[in-house]
């Protein structure tokens, strides 16, 4: 494009200079030979592009691939950005994933008790220095049932017997650095 650029600021000169040439010779004979010589100068001026082309001087491919290795690089460029997204798409996911079993477990082991669901709200900006930071934590004791160690008997807990909440929220809240108010149990 700069090439076509110089070309036609090249003519555009030339032609000034012509007019400004033309006012400068006397209205005589010499007049018209003054004006072929500034078409001449006018006509190599718009034809020199192309006598280099039949030199060889102007390499057309090169430009293309120029242009191509451009357009190559942009596209490049998004799918990198695309991928990072997807990447980081995919750690957030598997953190959330580990960090709702790993909850899951401890109330296994600590409690005894399974079937409980969990939900999460951490900070999810990867470049956040507070990236994973647990803001809130849901459990949800609906399908929830203990587990005897001594039998592998499921028991859903009696009238008696029932979960101690206070608690449960009190190991999470220490274990995960949550304060309490942001620990909601549903008994649904």
């Amino acid at each position: 494009m700069e090439f076509l650029k110089d070309w036609i600021t090249q003519i555009i000169y030339i032609a000034i200079l012509s007019i400004v040439l033309e006012l400068l010779v006397p209205s005589s004979s010499l007049k018209k030979y003054a004006k072929v010589a500034i078409g001449f100068v006018i006509m190599i001026t718009i034809l020199n592009p192309l006598i280099n082309f039949l030199k060889g001087g102007a390499n057309i491919e090169a430009y293309v691939f120029k242009n191509d290795y451009f357009l190559k690089n942009i596209n490049m460029e998004q799918i990198s950005k695309e991928a990072e997204k997807q990447r980081d798409n995919l750690i957030v996911a598997e953190y959330k994933k580990r960090l709702i079993e790993q909850i899951k477990e401890k109330l296994l082991n600590l409690y005894e008790i399974e079937g409980v669901g969990v939900d999460v709200s951490f900070v999810e900006d990867l470049n956040d220095k507070e990236f994973g930071k647990i803001k809130e934590i849901t459990l949800s004791f609906r399908n929830a049932r203990t587990v005897s160690q001594d039998s592998e008997k499921i028991a859903k807990p009696t009238e008696d017997k029932k979960f101690n909440y206070e608690e449960i929220k009190k190991t999470i809240s220490v274990f995960y650095n949550v304060p309490l108010k942001n620990i909601t149990i549903k008994e649904e």
